[in-house]
């Protein structure tokens, strides 16, 4: 609203700390937080899905969050924060930490390497008892001969060193990464100290559960959701229609977007219905499902699965490739 109520006994909205009438008290020139989280906030899968979960877990326990946008400047689809996390940020136990600031923390988080190939000049200045990076992507978008490099490690470690004094602990997202990484980075893997622990993605059960499972049909509700791109779907057209048939037995419902796979079939079959990314809250979407089917590009690596975990918290049976036994188990 354009109305500011006078006098303004609670702002109504968050600003950054320099910004404030009455600066906080600093410990050795520094404000302190419990977390701080670097990462390209304006991504609207996983990633941020990710963060908006540890986010929302460490403010329950009482701990406070910075966040640190950094930039991965292949970038341009999106130019803001993604608003699920700015809902967030509430200017005491999140806020968004600016360049000219000196913090100090316990844990620094960095999520997503992407972040770290190119030189950022305008970060805060961080001095971090712990610094982590979590391998939520491997270095190429796939494994084909012609793919696409998204980040060098040995450059991102120079980088993460200058900022930070260090190169931290790596942290595989899942089995599938570290695979990954000791098939085609063995040489790289020099460079930093990879944990011998996985970082586990996390999810509040709780909030995504559905109530009931939809009245028994005759049509199957067969669904999947993930952003629209080509390593997301099977590239094969025969196996496409195997795994999302196009029959009147089965409905199949797609959230994020059809182009990828139109481009593979042609044209989508009439029992397809599709709903684009951001048009529909993906636990609504999953509660209706009858299954959730999950396949992608032979060459692609999916580096945990989020939208996987999330059908498996809403409560709707999954079915995906064996490449995921070692990571869900039973679960799926």
């Amino acid at each position: 609203q354009l109305r500011y109520p006078f006098p303004m006994e609670k702002r109504l909205f968050a600003i950054p700390e320099p910004m404030w009438p009455n600066r906080e008290e600093k410990r050795d020139g520094r404000r302190h937080f419990d977390v701080v989280i670097a990462s390209e906030f304006r991504l609207l899968g996983g990633t941020n899905m990710s963060n908006i979960e540890e986010i929302k877990a460490q403010k329950q326990m009482g701990l406070r969050t910075g966040l640190v946008q950094m930039n991965r400047y292949d970038l341009n689809s999106m130019d803001s924060m993604n608003p699920n996390v700015r809902e967030l940020v509430d200017g005491n136990k999140v806020q968004v930490l600016s360049y000219g600031e000196k913090i100090s923390c316990e844990v620094l988080i960095l999520r997503h390497p992407p972040i770290l190939q190119e030189w950022q000049q305008y970060l805060p200045d961080i001095d971090a008892n712990h610094v982590k990076v979590i391998v939520n992507q491997p270095p190429k978008r796939e494994y084909s001969q012609t793919c696409k490099v998204l980040y060098e490690i040995n450059q991102c470690v120079r980088h993460l060193e200058q900022y930070v004094g260090e190169t931290g602990t790596w942290y595989p997202i899942g089995p599938l990464i570290r695979e990954t990484l000791y098939q085609h980075h063995a040489n790289e893997l020099q460079a930093i100290h990879l944990s011998d622990q996985d970082w586990v993605n996390i999810i509040n059960v709780d909030e995504w559960r559905r109530e009931k499972r939809p009245e028994k049909s005759s049509t199957v509700k067969i669904g999947r959701h993930s952003r629209d791109q080509y390593v997301k779907w099977p590239n094969n057209k025969e196996q496409l229609l195997t795994i999302y048939p196009d029959t009147d037995n089965y409905e199949v419902h797609v959230l994020g977007g059809a182009k990828a796979p139109e481009k593979v079939l042609g044209k989508l079959p009439s029992n397809w219905y599709v709903v684009e990314f951001g048009e529909m809250n993906p636990k609504e979407f999953l509660s209706n499902l009858d299954v959730f089917v999950y396949y992608t590009h032979p060459e692609w690596v999916e580096a945990f699965g989020r939208v996987i975990f999330e059908a498996m918290a809403v409560g709707v049976p999954v079915i995906i490739p064996p490449s995921y036994q070692e990571l869900f188990g039973d679960a799926a």
